[in-house]
C-alpha cells in the first residue's frame, strides 16, 4: 500500500433534504467503523459530516436536480470529509462570513477555546434561528478537525473537515 494511500471511500451524491441527511449517519458510522476507527472516533466524525452536510442544505443555493456531493475518504494518516453543494454567486457576503468564521475557529491555539468562546457568544444572545458558528466550533473541538474551504468556477463551495488519526 502507498503512503497516505485511501483504504476507504464512502461517496454519495445526496438530495438537499433534512431527511436525506439524517440518513447518512449511519452509512458515515459504518464505513469509519469497517476502516478500522474507534466507536468514539466514528461517532465524533459521523456528527462533522452531519454538521457539513447540514451546512449544505442551509447555505447551498439548490436548483431542481442539484445533490450534495459527500464523501469520507480514509488513509492510515488521516480521515478527511468533504461536502460539496452549489452556492450562489451572488452570495459573496455568505461566503465573507463563513471565511472569517473558519479563520476565527482556526485562530485558536486550541479548539476547545473556539468553542467555549462561541458557546458564550450564542448564549448572551436571544435565540434565533441561523448562523451561531457553532457547527464549525464543534468540528474543530469535538471532531478533532480542521476546517478548509474554497469555490470552483462553476459556484460549488467543497468545505473539508481533516482528522488526524493517532500514530
Amino acid at each position: 500500500m502507498r503512503p497516505h494511500a485511501p483504504r476507504n471511500v464512502l461517496q454519495l451524491r445526496i438530495s438537499p433534504d433534512w431527511d436525506t441527511v439524517k440518513a447518512t449517519w449511519d452509512a458515515s458510522q459504518a464505513m469509519l467503523r469497517e476502516s478500522g476507527l474507534d466507536n468514539d472516533d466514528a461517532y465524533a466524525l459521523s456528527m462533522v459530516s452531519q454538521e457539513l452536510l447540514e451546512n449544505a442544505v442551509k447555505y447551498g443555493k439548490f436548483e431542481r436536480g442539484d445533490a450534495v456531493a459527500f464523501e469520507i475518504r480514509v488513509s492510515d494518516e488521516f480521515v478527511t470529509i468533504e461536502v460539496r453543494s452549489p452556492v450562489s454567486e451572488s452570495g459573496e457576503s455568505a461566503l465573507r462570513e463563513f471565511d472569517q468564521m473558519v479563520q476565527w475557529v482556526r485562530s485558536f491555539a486550541d479548539p476547545f477555546e473556539a468553542y467555549v468562546e462561541r458557546m458564550r457568544a450564542v448564549s448572551s444572545q436571544p435565540y434565533a434561528a441561523g448562523k451561531s458558528g457553532l457547527g464549525l466550533a464543534r468540528i474543530a473541538y469535538e471532531g478533532r478537525c480542521l476546517l478548509d474551504f474554497y469555490v470552483d468556477d462553476s459556484s460549488t463551495l467543497a468545505v473539508s473537515a481533516v482528522f488526524r488519526r493517532a500514530a
